[in-house]
């Protein structure tokens, strides 16, 4: 009697022990369905931001007039700023956003580094803007943003004016700025006489809007997940690998000291 007294303990037991087991894997389930969702979600959001925007932003158009220097459709990097010439030298690529949170902490952090790559000519360096965040806020924030920088290219303040929009990052995000402001970021960048005109206009008929939409289409085209993504040489860099600006210089330099340079 003792005997099987034990062993339906020990049946009830296993029971007990592989229900608990189904429960967790069940949760485990439950948890990865949920995080593939999200993730599929995330992409239509992207695509969806891209292809449609809010109501009053412009549509991507790859006849649309360009800045000065924009890389031509169809090229590598497609519709993307140089900040510099340096050819045979390895290509940094930054694909940001002017409203989102996280570009702006890049800026402050690895933005001077990134303009002296530039100067010294240590990388080729090519800014690629996108609003792809306009999907989520009204007002076509990014867009504006993105279309201004445009305008302030054609002044030769591209650097300048980049690093003004950020440093003036609204601390809520989705508020944006007015055109008012864009245009003020000019007069703090240097922009003045007939090319304060020039640009100022630019700004007012924005000029360059679908130009920004571009951009968006080509970061959802190219399978870009978020900002700020880097990459070098065509390979994906994580920011958080990086570290801080010297690690992102000694990327470069491994670059260029593994393609010969």
């Amino acid at each position: 009697m003792g005997n099987a007294n034990a062993r339906q303990k020990a049946a009830e037991v296993r029971k007990s022990e592989e229900a608990a087991q189904k429960r967790r894997q069940r949760t485990i389930n439950i948890a990865i369905a949920v995080a593939l969702l999200a993730a599929v979600v995330a992409i239509i959001g992207i695509a969806l931001a891209a292809s449609s925007g809010n109501k009053e932003a412009k549509q991507a158009n790859p006849e649309a007039t360009a800045p000065n220097g924009s890389i031509p459709t169809g090229q590598a990097n497609q519709y993307g700023i140089p900040a510099n010439d340096a050819p045979g030298k390895p290509v940094l690529a930054i694909w940001e956003d002017f409203q989102c949170p996280a570009c702006g902490q890049f800026e402050a952090t690895f933005g001077s580094t990134v303009n002296e790559i530039a100067a010294k000519g240590d990388a080729q360096v090519i800014w690629r803007s996108t609003s792809f965040l306009d999907g989520q806020f009204p007002g076509e924030n990014s867009q504006r943003a993105s279309a201004a920088w445009g305008c302030a290219v054609d002044a030769g303040k591209s650097a300048e004016y980049h690093s003004v929009v950020f440093a003036n990052q609204p601390q809520t995000e989705g508020e944006g700025w007015t055109q008012e402001q864009l245009i003020a970021f000019g007069d703090q960048v240097g922009i003045a006489g007939d090319q304060k005109a020039t640009f100022d206009q630019c700004v007012t008929d924005k000029t360059y809007m679908s130009w920004a939409a571009n951009g968006t289409a080509t970061m959802v085209a190219e399978g870009v997940g978020g900002t700020p993504t880097l990459t070098l040489d065509g390979e994906k860099l994580e920011v958080q690998d990086l570290g801080d600006p010297e690690g992102l210089k000694k990327a470069i330099a491994d670059a260029a000291s593994g393609s010969g340079q």
